[in-house]
């Protein structure tokens, strides 16, 4: 009788720590922090634009297939270290190739630094032996933000939505694209369309927005929601003490961790060298590539503008920097994959409108991929238009999951920053605010071919199809589900 009544008794306190838990992270985002009224005198100290070109030069990355080959081509050339931020990689084919160019890279004595979402470690790369063999490396170290662990479990709403790879101190990539199949190489379904910023700094690591983002990195790699980094290591287990051996916590020589690494992933080893070596055989100078001045492109300025890097509510400096940017505009054009606001996102989207033609682009419902950010349109799309704001509900052939601001005809904001609820108040955030007149009008050519794609919605409710529109009419059992989405959702919108 006593074992049921303990049995009764724990199932009880389970149950409820896990209500306690749900409650927490459903309820504590409702509870959004207010603008930071410092943060608005900060960006009045900064200055975003100069007239003469800056020692940053840039490419702008719109084809998936490209920006895997951009990235194999920074992590190939790399001498000294390697830093790769990442929301999503995934041991897919595109994610495999990485592993197999940062190993490669290891292999030279290059220093490479990870930095992985918790969520997506533990969904993703827990199961790939690849990945541990790339971790066991010695000048491998890999953290992970907010992991999933029991004494995190009330704070799982903070993700670490970065997107971005430092090579050298001289160069980087920055964008929306997470690190697989869905966003990089050449699949042709099941993907969606994004855009990266490759910055080349020709004063080899002088360049401002290059320091702003390494500061940046090593701000985010030393708070105490980054867990591992191959330095506290659990030593019940047999495989962390191999890692102790291999990353020399104990007295292990060199040559005792090499033959440890050598017998334990062997075959993980091999088959990456042989992937890298096909990778090589399609792209001949992916590693001796050294045309980025030639292949990139003058700009004026580079300024790198982000929301905080701890895992716990922030306010929402992104939204507030768009904001004080957009001040003195006359037109705005904003891409985001989908709109998930609040009260202060929709006044400020209305104090934009009060001055400036705002249009918002994002995917239609009948298109995005994202099925939640769908379903808040449905029910928000009136206060959305009530703003002012023009919408464009895009039908392009793939999702497109671009993140992007322009500002008049010479600001161009663009970073891994959604305009949702989540992106502003919950996870880390990066966006670039780029002064160039040629990337404005770049970015704005494609947004010209997105209008025609699209079914303008005014904000007095009148509706144009563009020439390139093609209607999907969703069938019943699409209609049904978007229709119980639409309620169950509401309690939950500031997750999203």
């Amino acid at each position: 009788m006593k074992i049921k009544k303990c049995l009764k008794y724990t199932r009880k306190i389970l149950i409820s720590l896990l209500l306690i838990v749900v409650l927490v992270n459903i309820l504590a985002p409702l509870f959004c922090r207010k603008p930071d009224k410092g943060y608005e005198e900060k960006l009045k100290q900064i200055t975003f634009t100069q007239e003469i070109p800056g020692e940053e030069r840039i490419r702008c990355i719109d084809d998936n297939e490209e920006a895997l080959l951009w990235r194999l081509r920074m992590i190939g050339t790399a001498k000294k270290s390697i830093v790769l931020s990442t929301f999503d990689l995934r041991a897919d084919d595109s994610g495999t190739d990485l592993l197999a160019a940062l190993n490669h890279a290891a292999q030279k004595g290059v220093k490479i630094q990870l930095l992985i979402d918790g969520i997506y470690q533990q969904l993703f790369l827990n199961g790939s032996r690849e990945f541990q063999a790339l971790a066991a490396l010695e000048n491998v170290q890999v953290g992970v933000y907010n992991p999933v662990t029991p004494g995190n479990l009330l704070r799982l709403n903070y993700r670490m939505h970065d997107k971005y790879l430092i090579i050298d101190g001289e160069m980087y990539l920055l964008g929306g694209r997470n690190s697989n199949d869905i966003f990089l190489g050449d699949k042709t379904t099941g993907i969606n369309v994004d855009r990266d910023i490759l910055v080349y700094d020709t004063s080899k690591g002088q360049g401002k927005s290059l320091q702003e983002l390494e500061t940046y990195f090593q701000q985010i790699w030393d708070e105490e929601c980054v867990a591992g980094k191959n330095k506290e290591k659990p030593e019940d287990s047999e495989e962390n003490s191999d890692m102790q051996i291999l990353t020399g916590t104990d007295k292990a020589s060199e040559s005792e961790r090499d033959e440890k690494l050598s017998g334990k992933y062997e075959k993980e080893y091999q088959s990456l060298k042989e992937r890298y070596n096909s990778l090589q055989k399609k792209d001949p100078d992916m590693d001796t590539y050294n045309s980025w001045e030639k292949d990139t492109m003058a700009v004026n300025k580079i300024t790198l503008i982000h929301n905080g890097t701890q895992a716990a509510p922030k306010t929402p400096q992104v939204l507030q920097a768009i904001h004080y940017l957009s001040k003195d505009a006359r037109q705005i054009t904003i891409q985001t994959p989908y709109v998930i606001c609040n009260r202060y996102m929709y006044e400020v989207l209305d104090e934009i409108s009060s001055h400036a033609k705002l249009r918002i682009v994002l995917n239609a419902v009948e298109k995005g991929s994202n099925p939640w950010g769908c379903t808040d349109y449905l029910n928000q799309k009136k206060k959305i238009l009530s703003t002012g704001a023009d919408v464009y509900e895009l039908m392009n052939e793939h999702a497109v999951h671009t993140k992007a601001v322009l500002i008049d005809d010479r600001l161009s904001v663009v970073g891994s920053y959604n305009l949702d609820i989540r992106s502003t108040y919950l996870d880390t955030e990066l966006m670039l605010v780029i002064d160039s007149r040629e990337l404005n009008q770049q970015i704005q050519d494609t947004e010209d071919i997105y209008y025609e794609k699209s079914k303008e919605v005014l904000s007095n409710g009148q509706e144009t199809e563009g020439t390139q529109y093609k209607e999907k009419v969703l069938d019943w059992k699409k209609k049904i589900f978007y229709g119980v989405l639409r309620i169950l959702i509401r309690p939950l919108r500031q997750l999203l």
